[in-house]
């Protein structure tokens, strides 16, 4: 037949991408788990594993098929127009026609998930983008560990890369007195002993700089406990009367620092909403700063804090480790949701974008913004992560002017 050959070209790229996609969606939704770390890096592991062996059993199984016994192989032979039967097993046939079919499917839904089509560009407006490139060569005092030094020789690494940028958000419901408020969002500090105190100090100190209300840190501060001692040399000296508010994320439940670590960043002067919601009294007014550090660490809102009989025009700003709490933000009808975790996919390929991402919506919102009634979310990518590499997708620091959209 002389669609024999098309044919099974395009059932080859179904099976093949829909193999490769199912493992992939597994692998970034086990991350959106509550699971202790070292339970999902086995699960990934395995994950993994299957993914790169199952295809070879299937075919040693396939190898011992006698294709004339079967009906099914001839009728696989007369639909796609081979003259030799094929040698494949009902094994091979179930999971082959699985994968096709999420390939068609899944396929589908996964292109029109990609971020690119779900950032709100009609909410938010870049003002200011600055990007410094290559910060351990321009400051060679600077010190890296071993492991960062090495990735650091793969060609197009912007491990050490930081984007500075403010945005403008435009927001339904904000109070006149916020309108025009900046805050600094940073998330996924990770520190692991590898990159040194001054690059972190000095995203910081760049969102200092530039006339904030209020900075905010979405989570994974810290993974190794050598790295204790970098707190108070990146976090603490800073000007008291900016509120700075901060949530914990799995990394910092996973090397079992959480208490630890909410106790040093507290003594210096940050406040933990992770552990307790809170109304702050800013200069512009007063709001409340709702946390959420799920499936991590749970609870509900803090005792003595309620949103029952609270004023129907308070403003309200949700700091999530995650942005699968988005749902979560818009029942409580949080305005701007502050996330991090995802790490932007650490990997983006052009046009495609990222592929791998800890999310239970893949990712869809790996990084930038995004909105669903009545809720704003702005995800960062982060400055850092376990895994020292990043392809396309810089290190992030933010500054976000409030506005109201007419």
């Amino acid at each position: 037949m002389t669609w024999g050959f098309p044919l099974r070209l395009i059932l080859l790229a179904l099976l093949v991408l829909g193999h490769i996609g199912f493992w992939i969606a597994l692998f970034n939704r086990i991350n959106a788990t509550g699971l202790h770390r070292r339970q999902i890096k086995t699960i990934e592991k395995v994950i993994v594993l299957i993914c790169l062996l199952l295809p070879l059993v299937l075919l040693s199984i396939d190898y011992r098929i006698d294709p004339e016994s079967s009906k099914m192989n001839r009728w696989l032979g007369y639909i796609l127009g081979q003259t030799e039967l094929p040698k494949v097993s009902i094994w091979s046939f179930a999971y082959g026609l699985f994968a096709i079919l999420y390939g068609l499917v899944g396929g589908i839904v996964w292109l029109t998930h990609r971020p690119q089509f779900h950032i709100a560009h009609n909410r938010q407006t870049i003002l200011q983008t600055h990007i410094e490139q290559n910060l351990d060569r321009k400051n060679p005092n600077w010190q890296l560990g071993n492991k960062a030094q090495k990735s650091l020789r793969l060609p197009g690494n912007e491990l050490m890369h930081l984007e500075a940028n403010t945005k403008a958000l435009w927001l339904d419901a904000i109070p006149e007195a916020f309108i025009g408020m900046r805050i600094g969002h940073l998330s996924d500090i990770h520190l692991t002993g590898q990159l040194p105190d001054e690059f972190y100090r000095h995203a910081l100190m760049w969102l200092l700089s530039q006339r904030v209300d209020l900075v905010c840190l979405s989570g994974d501060i810290i993974d190794k406990s050598i790295a204790l001692p970098s707190l108070p040399v990146i976090f603490g000296a800073l000007d008291p009367e900016i509120p700075k508010v901060f949530v914990l994320g799995n990394h910092d439940r996973a090397c079992r620092l959480d208490q630890t670590v909410r106790d040093v960043m507290s003594d210096l002067g940050w406040i933990d909403v992770g552990r307790e919601d809170r109304r702050l009294q800013t200069a512009r007014g007063k709001l409340a700063i709702l946390g959420n550090e799920r499936p991590w660490f749970r609870r509900e809102l803090s005792p003595g804090f309620s949103l029952d009989g609270a004023d129907a025009l308070e403003f309200r700003i949700g700091v999530s480790h995650s942005p699968d709490q988005l749902p979560w933000a818009k029942q409580l009808g949080v305005s701007l949701l502050l996330c991090g975790h995802t790490h932007g996919g650490q990997i983006r390929f052009p046009w495609i974008g990222p592929i791998i991402a800890p999310s239970k919506y893949g990712s869809r919102f790996a990084s930038g913004v995004f909105y669903q009634s009545p809720t704003l979310m702005h995800v960062s990518r982060g400055i850092s992560g376990v895994h020292p590499i990043r392809l396309g997708c810089l290190p992030e620091v933010s500054i976000l002017e409030l506005r109201k959209k007419s």
